[in-house]
């Protein structure tokens, strides 16, 4: 179940997510109609990467095991991890 268009790093929305051209660096770039940003999925520097903590969170909701988030967001799964674990330290 790959999903071929990610989910917005701004608003968390898939909705209106559509192609919007290629970055200098050679990665896809998309435009999201809704919050009207831009963003792309694959950075150099991943720290560039916004509302990763959202997504996971979103992504929880639509029960994708931990595995599966890593792969749609595109980062590591000790990432995930740690927004699972501080997700669930906020619900306390």
């Amino acid at each position: 179940m790959k999903r071929e268009i990610p989910i917005c790093h701004h608003c968390g929305e898939a909705n209106g997510v559509k192609k919007h051209g290629i970055a200098k660096s050679g990665h896809q770039r998309y435009y999201c109609a809704l919050c009207k940003k831009t963003f792309q999925t694959n950075y150099i520097y991943k720290g560039k990467e916004q509302n990763i903590a959202a997504q996971v969170e979103r992504l929880l909701t639509d029960e994708l095991t931990p595995e599966q988030i890593s792969n749609e967001i595109r980062v590591r799964l000790s990432t995930v991890e740690q927004h699972i674990k501080h997700l669930a330290r906020m619900s306390n």
